[in-house]
């Protein structure tokens, strides 16, 4: 059976490197997880160094190319990839990214690919990226909720435990129970989007998963970038709660059980607002 991973580069030397993994699809309310890693990507001056079997591994039906087509021609077919990528980083290890799309078929060996690409490059601990919709307020900091294998590793996250959750997962999540049975360190962390405007980009999310893991790595990064466009994305969401009575309270009641440290599954879903909201927001 032809090989998963095909090597574009030799593989480079690394300092105890770490392996972000940020898919996009299941599990990235808010396209959290893969605006982070698109932005570590380009913040960290990546280079690809090998690329998976989308053949292989991707439902196009779910996740067609595209085409640009210019004056009656096909100029060019644009199609997803799963890639590998390494980066020399400042502090005292280095990166490895495997940035696209979530694989639809073969978890099982898709893993034990990546595992072998773990082997390969020396990777001390893999660290997947995620963001759920979640009972919080945008007014609030983004909480960050983490979850690993039994390998403790040496990497310490700001974040919180996941307690009692028992639920279907992506494949980040088998790719930490594989990792832990080959020996390798791997833990999963979750950024909590306000459930009523997860339907739309929220950099706010990409900006505390970028901080956490700079953070964790010991690495400094400049996240000018991040934080503007999260300013802005509060202000229109701001000016959208304004507009709309239920909203406002809503997004009151959400920020006294935050303050509190608590949840309430009680509280409406937010669907009546989630509307209006993200409506608003896609005519920005």
């Amino acid at each position: 059976m032809a090989e998963l991973l095909t090597w574009v580069a030799p593989p480079p030397a690394l300092r105890r490197p770490v392996l972000i993994v940020a898919f996009d699809g299941f599990v990235d309310a808010g396209v959290v997880a893969a605006t982070a890693g698109m932005f570590l990507r380009h913040r960290w001056r990546s280079e690809q160094v090998a690329r998976f079997d989308r053949d292989a591994l991707l439902d196009y039906r779910a996740r067609r190319p595209t085409a640009v087509v210019d004056t009656g021609q096909v100029r060019r077919i644009e199609w997803p990839d799963l890639e590998v990528l390494t980066a020399s980083v400042d502090g005292p290890r280095d990166a490895a990214l495997l940035l696209g799309p979530e694989p639809d078929m073969r978890w099982e060996a898709f893993c034990d690919s990546v595992t072998g690409l773990c082997r390969r490059l020396g990777v001390d601990t893999v660290v997947g990226l995620g963001a759920y919709p979640a009972a919080a307020p945008h007014t609030r900091p983004i909480r960050i909720l983490k979850a690993g294998n039994a390998l403790a590793g040496d990497l310490a996250f700001d974040a919180r435990d996941i307690v009692g959750y028992s639920g279907p997962v992506g494949a980040g999540t088998v790719l930490q129970d594989v990792l832990g049975r080959a020996g390798i360190p791997a833990v999963g962390l979750w950024a909590e989007v306000p459930h009523y405007i997860a339907g739309s980009p929220n950099p706010n999310g990409a900006l505390a998963l970028v901080r956490t893991v700079a953070e964790a790595m010991r690495t400094p990064i400049d996240t000018t970038e991040l934080e503007a466009a999260a300013a802005m994305h509060d202000e229109q969401v701001a000016e959208a709660v304004a507009e709309h009575e239920d909203a406002a309270e809503m997004v009151a009641a959400l920020e006294e059980l935050y303050d509190k440290g608590a949840t309430d599954q009680s509280l409406p879903s937010g669907d009546q607002i989630a509307d209006e909201i993200e409506r608003f927001l896609r005519q920005q």
